[in-house]
């Protein structure tokens, strides 16, 4: 299983593409179901790598 601290990255970086993916429709297409999706996804991605670096700090003993 891989680290929860390269989880995290991975997590943020994916977040991080769905933000500038939704940026470029909003400037080509304005605002649609699309970016507003995006924009979610990424959020959740956000959410996800920070309980990775939550779990990151803390010793498997630790619960």
């Amino acid at each position: 299983m891989r680290s929860p601290g390269f989880l995290s990255f991975v997590y943020v970086a994916i977040g991080t593409l769905f933000v500038l993916f939704a940026v470029l429709l909003v400037q080509l297409e304005g605002w649609g179901f699309l970016p507003i999706l995006l924009l979610g996804l990424a959020a959740l991605d956000y959410l996800i790598a920070w309980h990775f670096i939550k779990k990151t700090g803390k010793s498997p003993n630790d619960k």
